[in-house]
């Protein structure tokens, strides 16, 4: 066969397809037919080509991702039989949050017959004894930690420290200082920022000056190892490709996060749907939104992918939807992106464009925190949980308004649908009336103003 000659066309111009486009439009005015304005700001051209668009390399991208399941870290009797479960259906990654310390040789004897296993702590808690425990035996049995530890996402999520100020990042330096690299301590729950309401440029600036903060005062207790892991949890909603560009961006800010502390960082993402854009009503649709969002994370570069049932916010976990939720990502995993990995997005112009002017716009925020005194003072002074608040405000607004879609809520609703007698969990925004340090930055759903409404009709119906 002889090698394409496409000599016989003309080269590629920008200027003369966009005529050519304009002519297509019968008089209507390109920018505003055709450009449209992103949640984020970033406007959005009708196409893009190597000549506008550059190409970055995305530093530290996985070859692979880990199926990872979710578990609450009760009932040990459960414990064990969810974890034995799980390892039947070949799953070797497990999410395990924690209220309160568990005896690490009982959990992590569930997998001594077992190679590859990683385990990635959600610790709602700081104790430095048992943690250092948890490593030693971790190592003795050959599992990847995750311990994802974030005094400062507990101060954001509660209002409160997890333990007495003067008694927070010490014992974090400590085990960070006393352990190899094969312990990866740290953690940034930016989905916290996701879940609240905030853009996914604040999403990226709100995580880099929290891990900047988290490394100032880290610093103040002695020099930082030369190298260190960050362990990213990020909530992906159904903007599927500003999700991916996202992604990619963090990877691209962190090696500039850094070069400010003369470390050397390594990216660690985990990646779960993000609550704020699952809905009450319609609520098949939510098996939709996850799909896209844990594609969304295979294609932007996250390590690992945790799904969670599509009625995660409203009913207590049961085994139909936890099966839902572990098949989406087999099939992801066996019959979709077995042989793709991130790289395959390397050199689209449309997401190497959104890679880049998220990263660029969220730099620009992050240095204005950093200017105005940092992560700390502005979640004292309540400017982070005012921004997100806004961005949230302006979302329900876009929904009021059609703007913005949302399948099932204000747009194709189901009206004979009713949901009074399924909720056994409460979904919408929990408000903490106890005194707190600062003003917690509160999760919301997206539609839940719609929901509220729609269970009051069916209460006086």
């Amino acid at each position: 066969m002889s090698a394409l000659d496409f000599s016989e066309f003309n080269g590629f111009d920008d200027k003369l397809w966009k005529q050519h486009i304009q002519m297509d439009l019968n008089g209507k005015d390109y920018n505003q037919a055709l450009i449209w304005e992103s949640p984020d700001g970033i406007a959005v051209q009708p196409f893009y080509t190597k000549n506008n668009t550059k190409v970055s390399s995305i530093p530290d991208l996985p070859d692979t991702w880990d199926h990872t399941t979710q578990i609450y870290m009760g009932d040990k009797n459960v414990v064990e039989q969810l974890i034995e479960q799980k390892l039947r259906q070949g799953i070797r990654s497990f999410h395990l949050v924690c209220d309160q310390p568990f005896e690490p040789a009982e959990v992590l004897n569930n997998f001594a017959n077992y190679s590859g296993i990683q385990l990635i702590l959600d610790c709602n808690f700081l104790n430095k004894t048992w943690l250092i425990e948890l490593i030693e035996k971790a190592k003795g049995a050959k599992v990847a930690l995750y311990l994802n530890q974030d005094p400062l996402h507990h101060l954001a999520k509660t209002g409160n420290w997890p333990a007495h100020p003067d008694n927070v990042f010490k014992p974090l330096y400590t085990i960070l200082t006393q352990n190899s690299d094969e312990t990866s301590c740290l953690g940034v729950h930016a989905i916290l920022y996701a879940e609240s309401g905030a853009s996914n440029i604040q999403q990226l600036a709100y995580s880099m000056a929290q891990a900047n903060e988290t490394l100032e005062q880290l610093s103040g207790h002695g020099s930082l190892p030369k190298s260190l892991s960050l362990n990213f949890s990020f909530g992906l909603g159904p903007n599927y490709f500003f999700e991916i560009a996202k992604l990619r961006a963090v990877r691209r800010l962190c090696p500039l996060l850094g070069r400010i502390h003369d470390v050397e960082i390594k990216c660690h993402i985990t990646a779960l749907p993000a609550q704020r854009f699952m809905t009450l009503y319609d609520f098949n649709n939510n098996l939709l939104r996850h799909s896209s969002a844990m594609m969304a994370g295979i294609l932007g570069g996250a390590n690992a992918l945790c799904n969670l049932p599509y009625d995660h916010h409203y009913k207590k976990s049961h085994e139909f939807s936890q099966s839902l939720a572990e098949n989406q990502l087999f099939i992801l995993e066996s019959e979709a992106f077995q042989d793709i990995d991130a790289r395959v997005t390397n050199g689209a112009y449309f997401i190497e464009q959104l890679t880049e002017k998220l990263a660029e716009q969220a730099l620009t925020l992050f240095k204005s925190i950093e200017a105005s005194g940092g992560w700390l003072k502005a979640i004292k002074k309540g400017t982070l949980q005012r921004k997100i608040k806004e961005q949230h405000e302006k979302s329900v607004r876009g929904l009021d308004s059609l703007d913005a879609v949302v399948i099932g809520v204000n747009k194709y609703a189901d009206s004979t649908q009713k949901m009074q007698d399924q909720i056994e969990l409460y979904p919408f925004q929990k408000m903490n009336p106890q005194k707190t340090l600062v003003a917690p930055i509160v999760a919301r759903r997206l539609t839940q103003k719609f929901e509220l409404q729609r269970l009051n009709d069916e209460k006086q119906a």
